[in-house]
């Protein structure tokens, strides 16, 4: 799909920074109990810098996850919550959220003394690398209005000024799937989900949550230096794929075997009403598809084997996992015995 000389040297350029990304990966799965898919949902949105919703019941650490990231990437103190980081922002929303609360109020000290609005946006969402939106569909029309640009166009509409933001990953959580249409345009912003639920009550996985939900809930949290800079890092790996792709190196073949099961795929989600699978959002899937391989590669030293990196059918299995707009697991099951290997 890829030329595959392209892809390894992609693999091999930015190793160093998947292999760092998969410690956080492993960290994570440690200290959390049963949720290994979401962590890698965490993990490719953060690669990809495509926006990741987490929908489930109160309870089940969506919210923790998310810290406990930015804790490991020295974006909050995990022992000090209170602590503030000019390039972390999260919040809860309510249907009474005023954008003032996400994007800053006004100065009306200003607009008295100096003649002219100015917003008091020091340390507010469209300045901030990573951005945390809790109960993200219980935002007012004005709210949900402003994320669309926000999500879709990394643009931040300030009276008829259109201002980049400097967001590179994006978080969300909700209980409930939206089904209203105004809730659904924001809904398909979320390229990437992942569905958490109450543990099973069996006495191996209570135990195994108690021994982890103890520790996160009662310890200290170590404090690594290596995992610093990742943001940084991953924006220059996205930065590269852009301007390869700019000079015509990594564009996706006209034909490919690839299609097949993609196509296959696309067909089937749409026949069980799993997914309309718009335009938007297949090109996107395609681009963590993509990120998945290279990170896998990376991870396994491929790169340092004498054959090239190919895009693999494996890549599909990520499409019932984490693209569909609803759960149901007979569907899943009957779309991956479906693809074309």
């Amino acid at each position: 799909m890829f030329n595959p000389k392209v892809l390894k040297v992609l693999a091999e350029k930015y190793s160093s920074t998947f292999k760092k990304l998969n410690q956080v990966e492993t960290i994570l799965n440690q200290r959390f109990a049963h949720v290994e898919k979401t962590i890698r949902a965490i993990i490719l949105s953060v690669a990809s810098g495509e926006p990741m919703l987490m929908v489930g019941p109160p309870g089940t650490g969506k919210s923790r996850l998310i810290r406990s990231f930015c804790g490991l990437t020295g974006l909050l103190d995990e022992d000090e919550p209170g602590r503030g980081h000019p390039d972390y922002f999260e919040y809860l929303l309510t249907p009474f959220t005023e954008p003032g609360e996400l994007f800053g109020f006004y100065d009306i000290r200003s607009a008295v003394e100096e003649k002219e609005l100015k917003r008091m946006e020091n340390d507010m969402m469209q300045h901030a690398k990573v951005v945390y939106l809790d109960e993200v569909f219980n935002g007012s029309s004005a709210i949900l209005n402003s994320l669309l640009a926000f999500i879709n166009e990394r643009i931040f509409h300030d009276r008829n000024v259109r201002k980049p933001v400097a967001m590179e990953c994006l978080f969300a959580a909700t209980n409930f799937i939206p089904e209203s249409p105004e809730l659904k345009a924001i809904y398909d912003r979320f390229l990437i989900r992942s569905y958490l639920e109450n543990i099973e009550a069996t006495p191996e996985k209570i135990g195994n949550l108690l021994q982890k939900g103890w520790r996160e809930t009662y310890s200290l949290h170590p404090r690594y230096q290596d995992f610093l800079k990742i943001l940084d890092e991953l924006a220059s790996f996205r930065e590269t794929v852009k301007n390869i792709t700019a000079k015509g190196h990594l564009i996706p073949e006209e034909n490919s075997d690839f299609y097949k099961g993609l196509t296959q795929f696309v067909h089937h989600c749409r026949q069980y009403e799993l997914s309309e699978m718009s335009n938007r959002r297949l090109v996107k899937m395609v681009f963590v598809m993509m990120v998945d391989r290279l990170y896998k590669a990376a991870c396994n030293d491929e790169y340092k084997q004498e054959k090239d990196i190919k895009m693999e059918n494996a890549q599909l299995e990520l499409l019932p996992l984490y693209f569909l707009d609803r759960q149901d697991e007979e569907a899943e099951r009957q779309l991956l015995s479906s693809l074309v290997y």
